[in-house]
């Protein structure tokens, strides 16, 4: 038998933001901006439900740079915190998207005193590059990035409580078939989020945000460039110019709307074509 002594009301608030999955408590505890005037991180207004949504399956349909690099970040930072001998898989279909994620985390574990004493002591603080980032914790928990290999056998042979994938909208079709049965999506905390935007194509990532099937289990985010606090008059008309002078324009809706676009967007046309090539080679492959 063992006793604790009652914890002070300083402790406990710290304690429960230890145990917040979002990574914001901890997040503006501990981060530095350096933009702002008093150098303390702040999420923005939108992403406070935007990352407290607390369903299993959830996908991003969203323009760009709406912070879902941020969230990433900030989930990996509060896991070995939330979910001691758990893994969290962070995976995207090249390395040049997985790269700038995992060093994020890396620099912020190794750089953060809270974190940093979560390390063991040993060669290389738990952490090593082989075949890509991954970091083990003192509890257990374990944060592992892959690549999905154009097979998908990159992330064959995974068991994480928490999948990130970035990038969805890129992801290859063999990749998203294999991480199906990866995850622990029976356990308590399981989570796979997807985030992207949309290229146009008709494609897994298309068939999870569209909401046709109700047997998807894929809750979609749906935010806009608009949502931004920065967002202003002055950056719309010049996003208008940039892309062709028309809020039509498909890449002006695919990055500011997050919209999927019609069957007349070429890059919807270039899918199904290559898809009608891969399907001639295979039949040649076979006679």
């Amino acid at each position: 038998m063992s006793a604790v002594e009652r914890l002070s009301e300083e402790e406990m608030y710290l304690i429960a933001m230890l145990e917040d999955e979002t990574g914001i408590d901890l997040a503006e505890l501990t981060w530095v901006d350096e933009e702002q005037p008093d150098r303390c991180f702040r999420i923005w207004d939108f992403q406070w439900p935007l990352y407290h949504v607390e369903r299993t399956f959830q996908i991003d349909q969203m323009g760009r740079a709406l912070g879902k690099t941020q969230g990433i970040i900030m989930r990996a930072f509060a896991f070995p915190f939330c979910h001691p001998g758990a893994e969290m898989l962070i995976t995207a279909p090249e390395l040049n998207h997985l790269r700038p994620i995992t060093d994020k985390i890396e620099t912020l574990i190794t750089t953060n005193r809270l974190t940093l004493e979560m390390l063991p002591k040993v060669k290389g603080s738990g952490i090593n590059h082989q075949p890509q980032f991954q970091c083990r914790f003192i509890n257990g928990a374990r944060i592992i990035s892959r690549l999905p290999n154009r097979d998908g056998k990159g992330v064959k042979g995974m068991h994480p409580l928490v999948i990130e994938m970035d990038e969805g909208q890129d992801y290859p079709e063999p990749g998203w078939v294999e991480i199906i049965e990866t995850m622990k999506s029976g356990s308590k905390g399981a989570q796979w989020r997807v985030h992207g935007v949309s290229r146009g194509a008709r494609d897994y990532y298309y068939k999870m945000t569209m909401g046709e099937n109700p047997d998807l289990p894929f809750y979609v985010h749906r935010y806009i460039a608009a949502h931004r606090p920065s967002w202003s008059v002055e950056e719309r008309r010049a996003k208008i110019a940039l892309y062709g002078g028309t809020e039509e324009n498909v890449d002006y809706r695919r990055n500011i709307f997050g919209e999927h676009g019609d069957a007349h967007n070429p890059l919807f046309v270039i899918a199904r074509l290559m898809a009608c090539v891969r399907m001639n080679e295979s039949a040649w492959a076979s006679t």
